[in-house]
C-alpha cells in the first residue's frame, strides 16, 4: 500500500473522533434544531457520517474486490427516508461510528495491487477508483463535520 492511500486510510480513522468531540462540545438543545432553514440538523449530519459507511462505501469496496469494473450509482442523503436519519439514536449512533469505519478501513487494508488500480463506472466521474471513492469519502466526512461545527458553534455562515 503506498503512502498516499495510508494517509487517506488514517485520516478516515479520525472521523469517528472527530464527530464524537465535535457533538459532545456541542449544547444538545441544538442537535435536532433547524438551524439553517430548509437545511439539515447536526443530528442528521452527524447521524448521516456514521452511518454512511454501511449504506454505501463498504458495498462499494466489497464490488470493487469481486468485480473487475464495477458499475456505481450516486450516493445521496437524499435516497433515504425523509426522517431516517433524525430517528437514528444519536449516541448510539456514533459510538457504533468508530467499528463501523474501522470496517470499512480494514476492507480497503486487504486490497492489492490489482484492486487499487480497478476502474469503476460512475455518472458523476471520468475516473473512478478506490483510492480517488476512499478521498471522496474523507471530503464528505469533513464537509459534514465543518457544517456540524459551524451551526454548533454559532457561526452559522454555511447555507
Amino acid at each position: 500500500m503506498n503512502r498516499e492511500i495510508e494517509t487517506i486510510l488514517n485520516a478516515l480513522g479520525e472521523t469517528p473522533r472527530l464527530l464524537k468531540e465535535l457533538i459532545t462540545e456541542i449544547n444538545s438543545k441544538l442537535y435536532k434544531e433547524e438551524i439553517v432553514k430548509g437545511k439539515w440538523s447536526i443530528h442528521e449530519h452527524a447521524t448521516h457520517i456514521a452511518v454512511g459507511d454501511i449504506y454505501g462505501f463498504q458495498k462499494r469496496l466489497n464490488n470493487f474486490k469481486q468485480q473487475e469494473k464495477p458499475m456505481f450509482e450516486p450516493l445521496s442523503g437524499d435516497n433515504f427516508g425523509k426522517d431516517f436519519f433524525m430517528k437514528l439514536d444519536l449516541e448510539k449512533t456514533i459510538n457504533d461510528f468508530f467499528e463501523i469505519r474501522q470496517r470499512t478501513i480494514e476492507l480497503a487494508k486487504a486490497f492489492n495491487s490489482n484492486d487499487w488500480n480497478k476502474l469503476a463506472i460512475h455518472p458523476e466521474y471520468k475516473t473512478y477508483t478506490p483510492y480517488i471513492m476512499l478521498r471522496h469519502l474523507l471530503m464528505h466526512d469533513h464537509n459534514h463535520l465543518y457544517k456540524i461545527e459551524d451551526m454548533g458553534f454559532g457561526i452559522r455562515h454555511v447555507k
